[in-house]
């Protein structure tokens, strides 16, 4: 599809400016190469030359806040640094234990996004302080 897109591109300055009969040579050629129909090949041309408005789109709120990444964190250093999908597998056992022992002071709203947070997010969130922790190359 990129590829017809390309060639529609190519060809659509050249449809604009021709007379009759060098449109129906350049209508015949496109539907031959596109294997378009002829009515939707003379729409993709003129579409070509219209410059679309691109509005971007607003970015998602984050699901999980500070005091969620914070417990993370601290979890993380208790657990002795794993990676994301141990720590995912020892949240469920872990997070009712350490509030119960008053180790960690959370609300329950708060507690069930801990619970529910996937690997991979938990990978992204702490890649910074996984960093912190790196030995430097020069110490080998």
């Amino acid at each position: 599809m990129s590829q017809r897109r390309a060639v529609t591109k190519t060809t659509a300055l050249r449809y604009a400016r021709a007379d009759r009969a060098a449109k129906k040579t350049i209508l015949d050629e496109l539907c031959a190469l596109t294997h378009w129909h002829r009515d939707h090949t003379r729409k993709a041309l003129r579409q070509a030359l219209v410059l679309k408005q691109v509005t971007p789109r607003s970015p998602r709120p984050p699901l999980y806040g500070e005091p969620v990444i914070e417990a993370l964190r601290f979890i993380w250093a208790v657990q002795g640094t794993p990676c994301g999908r141990l720590l995912a597998a020892a949240l469920p056992d872990l997070v009712p234990r350490l509030r119960r022992l008053e180790e960690l002071q959370l609300d329950d709203g708060t507690a069930a996004l801990l619970l529910k947070i996937a690997p991979a997010t938990i990978d992204r969130r702490l890649a910074a302080d996984r960093v912190k922790l790196a030995l430097p190359s020069e110490a080998w």
